[in-house]
C-alpha cells in the first residue's frame, strides 16, 4: 500500500540515517515527494556532524549501524544542549520490546518496525513535526509577550518620569457607575502625578485607586462635578478657570478631556491672574 502524495503537500527538514543506501532511498523519494526537504546519511557519525551545520526539524533513525549504532547517535544528541530538542524517531527491523523500550530511553519520541508502511512513516513524522511547529509557537509567542512586557515597564516609567518632572498637574480617572441605572456616581483615580497629589493633600498611593474625586468637589467646586459627568456622556471638553482656597491656592486651568470611561485632566496654576 502506497502513500498518495497528491493529497497534500507537507514542510519540514529530515535528516535520514541508515547504512543501507536502498533503505535512505526509498524513504527519501517518498518524504521529498510530499514536500519535504530531505538529508541522508550513512553513518551516525555522519550524522552528529551534520545536524551541527544544518539542524534538521526531525530525525529518522536506524538502530543497527556500525561503528556508532542508533541508541548511541540518539544520546549523544540528547546530550547536546543545542540539538536535544531534535525528534528523533527510530525506525528499525528490531521488533523486540526490550529494543522498543530502549530506543524511548535513549530519548527517542516514536518507534516504527520494518518493514513499515508508507502511511505509518508519514502519519507519525507529521505528528511529531506538528509537536514541534507548537512548541516554537508556543515559545514566540511567550518571547513576544516578554518583549511587550519589558516595552510596557519602560513605558511606563518614562510616563512616570515625565509626570513626575512637570509642573501641571495630570490625572486620569475611571468612571464609577451605579450598577442599577448606569448613572455616573463617582470617578476612580487611575493616574496621579505630584501637583495634584499635593492639591488633595495626600499621597499618590492614597489616591490611586480611591473614590475621593466627588467629595473633594463637593468642598472646593460643587458644579464641576456634574461638568466633569458631562465630559464623558457626551464626549466634550472641559476648559474653566477654578479659583482654589487651599495650598497651592490661586487660580488654575482645567483641561478636561473624555478618556475611554472617564477623562484626563490638566491643571495649569495661573500666578498672575
Amino acid at each position: 500500500m502506497s502513500y498518495n502524495p497528491s493529497l497534500e503537500i507537507m514542510t519540514g527538514n529530515i535528516l535520514l540515517v541508515d547504512d543501507l543506501p536502498e533503505n535512505l532511498q526509498l524513504l527519501s523519494d517518498l518524504l521529498i515527494s510530499l514536500g519535504y526537504s530531505v538529508r541522508s546519511v550513512t553513518s551516525g557519525k555522519m550524522a552528529l556532524k551534520t545536524v551541527k551545520v544544518k539542524r534538521p526539524d526531525l530525525i529518522l533513525l536506524d538502530i543497527k549501524m556500525p561503528d556508532m549504532d542508533g541508541y548511541q547517535v540518539c544520546q549523544a544528541l540528547k546530550a547536546d544542549e543545542d540539538l536535544k530538542d531534535i525528534p528523533v524517531i527510530f525506525i528499525s527491523a528490531l521488533d523486540d520490546v526490550f529494543d522498543k523500550v530502549k530506543a524511548f530511553w535513549s530519548g527517542g519520541v516514536d518507534y516504527i518496525s520494518k518493514p513499515f508502511q508508507s502511511e505509518e512513516v508519514v502519519v507519525r513524522l507529521e505528528n511529531q513535526l506538528t509537536i514541534q511547529r507548537q512548541k516554537r509557537a508556543l515559545q514566540d509567542a511567550i518571547a513576544r509577550h516578554k518583549e511587550t512586557e519589558e516595552m510596557l515597564y519602560q513605558s511606563r516609567a518614562l510616563v512616570t518620569s515625565v509626570l513626575n518632572s512637570v509642573s501641571d498637574g495630570i490625572a486620569a480617572t475611571q468612571s464609577v457607575r451605579d450598577p442599577t441605572t448606569g448613572d455616573i456616581v463617582d470617578f476612580r483615580c487611575v493616574v496621579v502625578n505630584p501637583v495634584i497629589a499635593k492639591l488633595f493633600d495626600r499621597s499618590r498611593e492614597d489616591l490611586i485607586g480611591r473614590l475621593v474625586l466627588r467629595k473633594f468637589l463637593e468642598r472646593v467646586n460643587p458644579a464641576l462635578f456634574q461638568k466633569l459627568i458631562n465630559v464623558v456622556e457626551a464626549n466634550s471638553t472641559l476648559q474653566e478657570e477654578i479659583f482654589y482656597e487651599a495650598e497651592p491656592s490661586g487660580w488654575y486651568q482645567l483641561i478636561a478631556i473624555k478618556l475611554g470611561d472617564g477623562f484626563t485632566v490638566t491643571l495649569r496654576h495661573m500666578p498672575d491672574k
